[in-house]
């Protein structure tokens, strides 16, 4: 009579296990990086240096006008600046009642009726920015700038360089991107420290009968 050959031993090793386990935390730990990531370019990107997030003026401000007002402002030559209407509130309707007037340091009118490469909304605290026009600067030196009236009261214009339309599409596609990329390496992350943990529980079970 031959006997059915033995089942083999059950394996109580917690290698396979544990290492499934610390790989699921690395991969988990990886996505929180890219989602961290994600979070700062997304920020950068979006953020026009207009407004800080308490709505001071931003660091990328060069000039600062009350609506009406005048003022004086050096740019450089062959430069693309962007003006911005900061009003109080939201501030989705208020416009100016006129044309910003700028004046070369030769004299000489400087069209500013241009539409900057990116078009910046913004709310940050009680104040709300919108950019309204653009402009090349012609020369070096101090310009004059008068800006009209607003619709609302409290108004200003402030003048910062105009942002690079293909440095902000890639900053917005990365920041998509990266978020799916996070998405992705999370739920793998999930599922092997999920895997890695039930596998481990079964072997630590086995573990214990062999030895009882």
């Amino acid at each position: 009579m031959t006997l059915p050959p033995a089942r083999p031993p059950r394996s109580t090793s917690l290698t396979g296990p544990v290492w499934l386990t610390v790989s699921g935390v690395v991969v988990l730990l990886v996505a929180l990086g890219v989602g961290i990531g994600v979070v700062v370019l997304l920020v950068r990107t979006a953020s026009s240096g207009v407004l800080t997030m308490d709505g001071h003026v931003g660091s990328g401000v060069i000039a600062e006008v009350d609506a009406p007002g005048t003022g004086t402002v050096e740019l450089e030559a062959g430069e693309r600046y962007a003006l911005h209407l900061v009003t109080p509130g939201y501030g989705d309707d208020a416009d100016l009642l006129g044309d910003v007037e700028l004046t070369s340091p030769s004299g000489d009118t400087v069209d500013v009726d241009g539409s900057p490469a990116v078009h910046m909304e913004t709310t940050m605290g009680s104040w709300h920015a919108e950019s309204v026009a653009a402009f090349i600067a012609p020369e070096d030196g101090v310009y004059d700038i008068t800006v009209p009236s607003a619709d609302v009261d409290d108004a200003r214009v402030l003048v910062a360089p105009d942002q690079a339309f293909a440095p902000f599409f890639a900053g917005i596609f990365g920041s998509v991107l990266g978020v799916f990329v996070a998405i992705g390496l999370g739920m793998l992350g999930l599922g092997l420290t999920i895997g890695g943990i039930i596998w481990w529980v079964f072997r630590s079970r086995a573990r214990r009968e062999a030895t009882a």
